[in-house]
């Protein structure tokens, strides 16, 4: 792979493009930004009112300039669930560096990393990352709450060893021995701790907390990762699951998941007094969408064009088998598709309920899971949430500065004068049609050649004042891809 490191300069500047800040305002432009020293040094308005004002408005000028013209800056987009490739047999001996730069290439330029495990290269890699000095995003890492935490005091003491291992946060998979009073001591101590990116929970449906249950105990110190926990918690009872149901078989639990928010639908005021709660608290969700799509449509994901940048080893790990999780689409029927849209209509109800009465949303990926794959699943999880029928530009907020605010990062500023220079260029409008931002990009109708031309793609991706050619980094992908495709031997 030949991008090493994104270019950087004193003096960087952007030309003529339209900004979207991530603060929820409408877009305007064309603008001039000034990037200075990784930060924005300052915004200029050079629409046509403004330059014909007396006197006019002065153009910054640099050692480098990006014409943005025709293009859309928006703030760096932050991934807020991910789960990196650390094995060979995941994505191959390149895998980290394949995932970053995908992950650049489509405009992200954080990822929370889901469940770190310790694995030194991250660390070294987050290092470097934030002196430029490597092709690597932002790196907020949570750590793996340990089997080993029986009572409150044992659950301090991990935050404790959690903070004194460099961790940026906790992430916590629901299982009989995390109750609500080892959360409330988890969540107690990761504020005494200062860890700024709080907690990641994914409740389990073997477990014995809802939603209610971690609204309660950790407040706004925690985000509700995926689909989970809130049907749950707004049923009388469990959900009417078949006698033969076993959790421990993938199928059965993905199937009759397929199920739940139907079931609590027919409890729509207690599935909104579930609701209220979290937004009362102050308690996050990161539905995830994408990675689920499979089981609406497990025939398209397989086809999705975004495919043309995944290693053979990821269609490996995605196969279906029943000794690997989330692999679990043996005989899955047209009947189980039809049960999941249906599920996918009430969900995302739910979820402009909780947006609209000013619930914390953010956007999250799960990658590299069911055939979504890095950066470019990001710019589907943006198309399913405007699917849920929340604005373009609302969308654009809860994908950078919802998710910097969750995080503690400086980011939360979005696109001002002193934030950081965290952006991306895209070529079209994405709030018009996000599809633009994928690597694949698109294709339109030119009336002056009468052909159809390729174009889109996210043309910059700007990380602490550091300038990445997206259309280098995919080169550097496909040719990574090939060159495993061509090696490649079957398990």
């Amino acid at each position: 792979m030949t991008v090493t490191k994104g270019e950087t300069c004193s003096k960087l500047v952007i030309r003529n493009a339209t900004l979207v800040n991530g603060r929820g305002i409408p877009p305007y432009g064309p603008v001039d930004i000034l990037i200075e020293n990784g930060r924005i040094a300052d915004i200029v308005n050079v629409d046509p009112i403004s330059l014909n004002r007396v006197p006019p408005p002065k153009r910054p000028e640099g050692d480098k300039i990006l014409d943005a013209s025709g293009m859309y800056v928006l703030p760096g987009l932050i991934d807020m669930h991910v789960h990196l490739p650390t094995t060979n047999s995941w994505a191959g001996p390149k895998g980290l560096e394949y995932a970053y730069k995908l992950f650049l290439a489509h405009g992200v330029t954080t990822i929370r990393v889901a469940g770190y495990a310790g694995d030194p290269r991250i660390i070294e890699d987050k290092k470097k990352g934030d002196l430029n000095e490597a092709v690597v995003p932002r790196l907020v890492l949570l750590g793996m709450w340990p089997s080993t935490v029986f009572t409150p005091e044992d659950a301090r003491a991990a935050v404790q060893k959690m903070k004194q291992s460099g961790y940026d946060g906790v992430k916590i998979i629901g299982s009989p021995r995390v109750n609500p009073e080892i959360l409330q001591a988890c969540a107690e101590e990761v504020r005494e701790q200062k860890l700024p990116a709080g907690i990641a929970i994914h409740i389990a449906q073997s477990c014995e907390l809802d939603a209610l249950d971690v609204t309660h105990a950790a407040g706004d110190q925690i985000t509700l990762e995926h689909t989970y926990g809130i049907p749950e918690a707004a049923m009388p009872g469990v959900q009417r699951f078949p006698p033969d149901y076993n959790f421990s078989n993938e199928v059965h639990r993905f199937r009759h998941d397929g199920e739940v928010w139907e079931q609590a639908d027919q409890y729509e005021e207690q599935v909104l007094e579930v609701l209220n709660h979290m937004i009362e608290h102050g308690t996050g969700w990161d539905p995830t969408m994408v990675v689920y799509e499979a089981h609406r449509d497990y025939e398209r994901v397989k086809g999705l064009a975004w495919h043309k940048y995944t290693v053979p080893q990821l269609w490996d790990t995605w196969s279906p088998s029943p000794g690997k999780h989330a692999t679990h689409f043996f005989e899955w029927k047209t009947s189980d598709e039809v049960i999941w849209k249906r599920k996918y209509r009430i969900w995302m109800r739910y979820l402009k309920y909780f947006f609209d009465n000013g619930g914390i949303i953010t956007a999250g990926t799960d990658v590299a899971f069911i055939y979504a794959i890095y950066g470019a699943a990001m710019i589907r999880e943006l198309e399913l949430l405007q699917e849920a029928e929340i604005h373009p530009i609302d969308i654009v907020k809860i994908a950078t500065t919802n998710a910097a605010a969750r995080c503690g990062m400086e980011q939360v500023k979005g696109v001002q004068k002193g934030a950081p220079a965290d952006l991306c260029i895209v070529d079209g409008n994405p709030l018009d049609n996000w599809k633009v931002m994928y690597g694949t990009g698109i294709t339109k109708y030119d009336p002056l050649t009468q052909k159809a031309i390729p174009c889109g793609g996210v043309r910059w991706t700007i990380k602490a004042g550091a300038v990445f050619d997206c259309k280098e980094l995919l080169k550097d992908i496909e040719a990574y891809v090939a060159e495993q495709k061509a090696s490649w031997k079957p398990n």
